[in-house]
């Protein structure tokens, strides 16, 4: 709360304190003897305020439509060149409309009196406003070119970290003797199956190999990773988990690596299976998202998570798009939905 008044009280002063401050230097630079008349002052604060209270508004409003559409920190030159021209066209704007209505329709001067005066005022604004717009976005450019750089380094922390995980999983005691002990049955009862168990598993480790630290991967190719962790929890848990997976192939779609797995992963951590209470887990394209769902049987004991996995796909997530990881729970189901990236970042 304490922030927020802190902020309104600078956006206070720059209303009042900005307008005037450039009527002033500008006076000084045009017109030094105007210093001493009280009623040159006048005029310049009453002009002063016409022109910066609506700029400085207009320019806030640019600011805050251009957030919501250009990232400062994925295309910092655009976002820093269309902040310019916007500002620039909208002083233009504003010295025209204030002189056209302040001038000309109140104080009835002529309209070549206007013109010109209009004329000086958009060189003065050209040399010291534009100036200032240049200066505070290149302030703005630097200081998310800085922040883009800790995200960066923020980002490789958090790959480690899901790659970590993955690994983890994957090859921690638990997962290796639940493998190990279905695919020394397997060979007793059915040789072909535990070549097949083997191929598979070493197809999981490959791609941690090789798409692991990599920022996205296509669609198929996390589609393959998924059909290959199936078909070894198909083994294990036979009945007791029914996945259902209905992705498209296209290699123009990409999502994080291994974000599909952990969510798996995640659905089978926290809720029981049975053959009689199978865990049901559907996954599909839904529109621009790809919707992990199962139904909701949790566990009655509940082992101990740090909840990293969603965590770091939200994060990576935020760093490749504007869009959202979804994510809805109800007392039947849980579901999360991550966005399918069309280009490769």
């Amino acid at each position: 709360m304490k922030s927020f008044w802190k902020k309104q009280y600078k956006k206070l002063l720059g209303f009042i304190i900005a307008p005037i401050s450039f009527g002033f230097i500008i006076l000084l630079l045009s017109y030094p003897k105007g210093i001493f008349s009280g009623q040159i002052i006048t005029y310049v604060l009453i002009y002063s305020y016409l022109l910066g209270v609506p700029f400085i508004a207009g320019s806030e409003t640019i600011t805050y439509y251009l957030d919501k559409k250009i990232s400062w920190l994925k295309n910092p030159l655009k976002r820093f060149a269309l902040n310019v021209i916007f500002e620039v066209l909208l002083m233009l704007a504003v010295i025209g409309i204030v002189h056209y209505f302040f001038l000309y329709r109140i104080k009835g001067a002529a309209i070549s009196d206007v013109y010109e005066r209009t004329l000086n005022a958009i060189i003065y604004a050209t040399v010291f406003i534009t100036g200032s717009i240049i200066f505070k976005n290149t302030i703005f450019f630097f200081r998310n070119w800085k922040q883009a750089a800790v995200n960066e380094e923020k980002l490789k922390q958090e790959i480690l970290a899901v790659e970590f995980e993955a690994l983890k999983n994957q090859v921690n005691p638990h997962f290796l003797f639940n493998n190990l002990t279905a695919l020394s049955s397997l060979v007793y009862t059915d040789q072909a199956k535990a070549v097949r168990y083997i191929d598979q598993l070493a197809e999981i480790y490959r791609y941690i190999l090789e798409y692991g630290k990599e920022e996205v991967v296509s669609l198929a190719t996390e589609k393959k990773l998924l059909n290959n962790i199936i078909y070894l929890y198909g083994i294990r848990y036979e009945e007791g988990l029914n996945i259902t997976l209905d992705l498209p192939d296209g290699e123009n779609r990409f999502v994080v690596p291994m974000a599909l797995q952990i969510l798996l992963e995640n659905a089978i951590k926290h809720n029981s299976l049975s053959s009689e209470k199978p865990l049901l887990v559907k996954i599909n394209s839904d529109g621009d998202y790809i919707s992990v769902w199962n139904n909701l049987q949790p566990k009655t004991v509940i082992q101990p998570s740090n909840k990293l996995g969603l965590k770091n796909i939200r994060s990576r997530y935020k760093y490749l798009t504007e869009k959202d990881v979804i994510v809805e729970e109800t007392n039947d189901y849980f579901l999360v939905k991550i966005p399918i990236l069309k280009t490769k970042p």
